[in-house]
């Protein structure tokens, strides 16, 4: 066979090879977004969810309390908070919080982040100080 010929076989091959690679890729790829899982949504799946659950679920009145300026409207609906015993979720990095019949849990879940200030769900733990259950660091 001929030197150049081989080459350009070889050549051939890899280039058939990366981009198998990349159409391998693609497709799981379009697979997790048609699936609404990508890989870092699966990742943070348990955030999201805990930040869903019921510890974040309360009455107005129990949301309002303690903070500087009461929230009077649900930045989804844009209606005003008031009804005795009406649940709001809140948001824990932020403290912002919405009527829980405006759905935001499906907001939370698909952009984790809040809808009024886009911070994200849980407050963000400072760079080099230890975090809870990390053991600590040994003496120089």
């Amino acid at each position: 066979m001929d030197p150049d010929v081989a080459i350009h076989l070889e050549i051939a091959a890899v280039v058939a090879v990366a981009l198998l690679i990349v159409a391998v890729a693609s497709r799981e790829g379009a697979a997790d977004v048609a699936a609404g899982t990508t890989g870092r949504a699966a990742v943070h799946a348990t955030d999201v969810e805990s930040a869903l659950g019921d510890v974040t679920l309360m009455t107005y009145e129990q949301a309002a309390t303690g903070i500087v300026k009461e929230e009077e409207r649900c930045a989804m609906c844009l209606s005003e908070y008031g009804e005795d015993g009406e649940l709001v979720r809140v948001v824990p990095a932020c403290g912002h919080f919405f009527h829980a019949r405006c759905d935001v849990d499906r907001w939370l879940r698909k952009r984790r982040t809040c809808p009024l200030c886009r911070g994200g769900l849980w407050p963000q733990p400072l760079p080099g100080l230890p975090q809870p259950g990390c053991p600590p660091m040994p003496p120089h």
